[in-house]
Formats: structure tokens, sequence, C-alpha cells
């Protein structure tokens, strides 16, 4: 295995040598040094010589100090010119069978410039891992400080990189959170948060790995305040636009001529106060509720931050259930649409975000309705979907249903929000969490409107988006409001919630007023009209359409309906029609023949004619 260096800017030469040195010695490789000129003449690529190419002399002879200061090890210093040596590096790579790429780039300058758009193409084309350095100030002899802030899209594969480099080179890391302080469980949580992101790496704190976390909750200015105790900060090469943010940053707060930080970036090779009296009044009417104890409200932010992010198992489970509810509703099986409900994962980031608004916990609300925005739109995609592909004659009942809200459904999604925090906040009640899944139906309104929009029924989509919306924003507030009655409490410097969740909670409030508006016409409309689920069904289409051209042989008589029963019935199939004079037995005889054909079963099938001449009915 083989680690090369590409240095194509004489300042940078030294650092970056000497980091490749370090990242081959750790990985027990052999390195290769490449000096690259930038322009015309071209020059392949070649061993240096004697006789070395105009313009390469400084950066020839940094080079070749920094690898005398290498021991024990045979390293090659090869040199080429090119104006786009890009190409040509990656062939350099697949025929030296390169391993690791280390380059250089400058978050300093425009992205455009020749230094990082070589970078760049490297990163997208180069076919192994790479290390990517941006030495700033720093000429690579330090290297016992290494900074990982976990907020810049810090990837396994870097906390990898980094516990190996503590253990071989007898450093130490610091994994960094930024969190926000909403009260005296806030640095427990964001220790807890982070020891769990590391051990999802598989990394565990030990004498070279030391986490830390700030409660400032400004990001930008907590990392550049920790990196000036640091030789190198290090995360995953998804992290450049953050890294340029970084970098001015930094300018703001030490200014031009401040020292600038090592930076580097890793990819795997593979083409991460006083309550109010309303208050007052509430907590006195439920004061017979339990207070959770901080270590029972560290325990539930843990488990409810596990199942509120946007992973592989979220993003499976989401598009399962959102399957299973789309064909349930196509099918018009409650018993499928109800294993749906129990399997849905969307419940759990709104009692997140719930949990966040009372707690005053920025980052966790995002990472919530983050899951829930992607949850959503996955949801939709799938049921579209379905609802194109799947053969269906009309809409079912129960997709009739859900197309249907009334404010009654508002106060069932409130009581389940409510009931589900409370069955998540204490754990010998987590068994109940099915049942109210069943209860606060997230998902088959989902399916609804996707099913609908395929089908073109704009009525029952919106109605059915109505619903979803509805359940979305009660169950926020139902969590919300129980959390705040367990004594959960958000606390920034003393002023209770921070401004973003009082806006947040006033904003769903209203939202809840405003939905109250459709749902009630709607109540109003199905107190008037009647239920939405029907006690007779439509038979299918190629029955209706036998029996209408068996009617239309006969003169006199007109096809009113047929209908197939979803009760408990005496009859399976009623047919009605009307003619001026009674039929003859022989029509009567083929329709009952013709049904049972066309359903292929032995059904009970009544024909009733209304006479035209008066309102005298016949039963045949």
């Amino acid at each position: 295995m083989n680690t090369m260096v590409v240095v194509t800017q004489a300042e940078s030469t030294t650092a970056l040598v000497r980091w490749a040195a370090r990242l081959a010695i750790m990985r027990g490789e052999t390195l290769t040094v490449l000096c690259c000129l930038l322009g015309e003449p071209i020059l392949p690529l070649e061993p240096v010589s004697a006789k070395h190419p105009e313009g390469a002399e400084e950066m020839l002879w940094l080079a070749a100090e920094a690898i005398s200061e290498i021991q024990d090890m045979e390293i090659p210093l090869l040199v080429m010119r090119h104006p786009a040596p890009a190409r040509a590096i990656i062939d350099a790579i697949q025929e030296r069978e390169i391993e690791l790429l280390c380059v250089g780039m400058d978050f300093t300058l425009p992205k455009d410039t020749t230094i990082n758009r070589l970078g760049r193409r490297l990163l997208r084309f180069a076919p192994c891992k790479m290390f990517v350095l941006d030495p700033g100030d720093e000429d690579g002899s330090r290297y016992q400080r290494i900074l990982l802030p976990m907020g810049l899209h810090l990837g396994a594969f870097a906390l990898r990189t980094a516990s190996s480099l503590a253990e071989k080179l007898d450093c130490t890391v610091t994994p960094f959170e930024v969190g926000s302080y909403f009260g005296t469980d806030s640095r427990e949580v964001a220790h807890r948060s982070l020891l769990s992101k590391l051990k999802e790496a598989g990394i565990e704190a030990s004498k070279w790995i030391k986490p830390t976390v700030s409660l400032t909750g400004a990001k930008w200015k907590s990392v550049v305040n920790k990196s000036r105790d640091s030789d190198l900060m290090l995360t995953g090469t998804t992290a450049i636009r953050e890294v340029r943010k970084f970098r001015v940053e930094e300018k703001k707060q030490i200014g031009p001529e401040g020292p600038k930080v090592a930076i580097g970036l890793v990819r795997p090779w593979s083409l991460e106060s006083k309550p109010s009296w309303i208050e007052m009044t509430v907590n006195h009417i439920f004061s017979w509720l339990p207070t959770l104890e901080p270590t029972e409200r560290i325990d539930l932010f843990d488990r409810l931050q596990v199942g509120a992010r946007w992973n592989i198992d979220f993003m499976m489970m989401m598009c399962l259930s959102t399957a299973i509810a789309s064909l349930g509703l196509i099918q018009n099986s409650t018993a499928v649409v109800i294993g749906a409900m129990v399997v849905a994962p969307l419940m759990t980031p709104l009692i997140g975000a719930g949990l966040a608004l009372v707690q005053g916990n920025t980052m966790f609300f995002r990472d919530s309705i983050k899951a829930m925005g992607f949850g959503i739109g996955a949801a939709l995609l799938i049921s579209l979907f379905l609802g194109f592909v799947v053969p269906m004659e009309q809409l079912t009942p129960e997709l009739l249903a859900r197309g249907a809200p009334t404010i009654i459904d508002l106060g069932v999604a409130f009581l389940s929000g409510a009931a589900a925090a409370y069955a998540v906040a204490r754990p010998s009640l987590l068994g109940a969490l099915a049942g109210v899944a069943i209860a606060a139906a997230l998902v088959p309104p989902l399916a609804t409107v996707g099913i609908s929009l395929a089908e073109g029924v704009w009525k029952i989509s919106e109605g059915a988006a109505i619903l979803f919306a509805t359940n979305l924003v009660a169950i926020i507030l139902g969590a919300a409001f129980i959390y705040r009655r367990l004594g959960i409490q958000g606390s920034r410097l003393g002023r209770g919630l921070p401004l973003w969740g009082r806006r947040t909670v006033l904003f769903l409030c209203l939202l809840a007023v405003i939905l109250t508006a459709p749902l009630g016409y709607r109540l109003a409309h199905q107190l008037r009209q009647g239920q939405t689920r029907p006690y007779t069904l439509p038979v299918s289409q190629s029955v209706r359409k036998a029996i209408k051209e068996r009617v239309h042989q006969e003169y006199g008589v007109t096809f009113i309906s047929a209908s197939r029963f979803g009760a408990e019935s005496d009859r399976d199939v009623a047919i009605l029609l009307s003619a001026a004079k009674p039929v003859s037995i022989n029509l009567i005889s083929d329709l009952k023949k013709l049904v049972n054909e066309k359903i292929e079963e032995n059904v009970t099938v009544d024909v009733y004619v209304f006479q035209e001449a008066g309102i005298k009915r016949t039963k045949y």
C-alpha cells in the first residue's frame, strides 16, 4: 500500500509532506512526494534529476528538506508540470496503486482558484482515500492537539481517522460539541449526545479521546475559540462549505493578520421568571402528575434523540409503513392500515419536537423537524407512486374517511400526543405506545394525500392534508404540554424559553386555531349530510357495464343503480331498474346469472323495478 502527497505551492509544501509522512507511518505504507507545477510547458511526471524545471527550485528544496526529516523510509520525489494536472495525477494513482492521496487547498481563497479547483476535481474523481490540508499558518511540526468539531458534517470515517492518529501518534483528540443552554440538565444532555455520536462510530472516551462540550449555542464562535488551542482541526470533506464559513468567522474574530489554524479534511474511498396566573392555575390543576428526576429527564432525551434522527433505519421504516398503509387503504383493509400505524416511526420526531420546545433545545428541534420533513416527503412520493401503479376503480371507504376530518380529530390528536409523551417518559408504559400510534394516525392521511392526487380526487386529497396537518400540530402541542407538566423546563440565562421557542409555540397554537375553521365546517356538514362511510358500496365497473348492456336490450327498461352491501344483510347485490310495465322473467334471471358469472361467486342478487306510471315497486 502506498501514500502519495501532491504539493502545488511552496508555502504549503513542508506542512503537507510532514502530515503525509505521519499518515503513511500510521498506516504502515510507503510515501511518494509529487511536486506539481501548474502551467505551461507540459512536463510529464518523472523523478527529480539534477536539472530542475524552471520555477520549481523552492518547492523542490522545501520538499527535499521535509523528506530528510523522515527516518527509516525511502521516499521518491517526483515532479511534473501541467495546466490541468488532475487527469495525470489520477493516472499516477492507478499505476502506483496509491491508497491515500494528500493534497493542499486554501479555503481563504475563492473556490475557482487553480489550487482549489484541482483539489475539488481530485476529491470528486480520485480512486482512493484522501486527506486535504489547508495548513493555515502552521508548518506541520505540531500535531499533539487535534480538534474534531462535531457540528461540521463530521462523518464516521473522520472520527475513526482521528482515533487512529491519537493512538499511533500519542496525541490528544478533542471531539467538540456545541449545545444550547436550557437548564441544569444542559451539560449532561449535550455530553451524552456527544458520547452517543462517538459510540455510533465505534469510539469511546480514553486518555487520547477527550470529549468536550460548550453550551454557548454559538457554533462558529465556539469552534473558532476552541481552535486557538489546537494544532489541527479535522473534519470530513463534505464540510468544505462549512470550513469556508469557519475561515470567514476566524478572520472576523482574530483579524486578517491573526494566526490561522491548520484544517484537515478526510474522505473515504467510495465513489455524516415568574409564571403567569394562567400557568400557575394549570400547574395547580395538574399538580398530581409526577415530576421527572434529572436522570429520568436525561434518559428521556436519549430515548427520543435516537428515534428522532433521519437515518437509514428511520427511512426504511417510514417507506415500509407508507407502502403498507397505501396498499391497505387501496384494499380497504382496516387491519392492514392499523398495522401500518403501529410500525410508522413518525410519532417519535413529533414527540421529540415537543420535548425540544419545552427544553428550548434548538439543535434537537432542528433534528426532529428534519426527520419529519424527509419522512413526509418520502411518504408522499411512495403513496403517489403506488396510487399510479396499483389498479383501483374508485376510492375506497377507508380513503374517503381520511378525506373528511372534523374538529373531533383535533382533540384526538392532542390527547394522543399527550398520551404518547407520557408513555415515553414513563418506561413502564412503553407498551401503550402501539395503541397511541393507532389512535393518532399519521401515515394513513399522508398515504391518502398521495393516492388521491394520483387519482385526481382533489377534494379528498385536501381533506387528508388537513387531517395530517391537524395531527402534526396537535401532537407536538400535546407532547409539549405534558412534558411541561412533568417538570421539564427550558431556561436560558434565567429568562425561561428562548425567543424562538416562544414564537414556535405561538405559531403552532395559531395554526391549531386556524385549522378549527375547516374542521368545524366539515363536522357541521357531516352532521347535516351523514357519515362518510356508506352502508352500500358500488359494484365493480365490469359488473356495472355488463348489467347496463343487458338492460339496454330490453325496450322500456332503464338502469338506475347496482350496489353491493358492506354490512351484514340477507342479500349481496341489489339492482334498481325503472320501467313503464312489468319486466320479463328472462331479464331478471339473466341479470342474476350475469352477476354471479362476473363476480365468480354464488351471491344473492335482488332486482327491484320501479314502475314509471306510479310509485308501485316490484321485487323479483
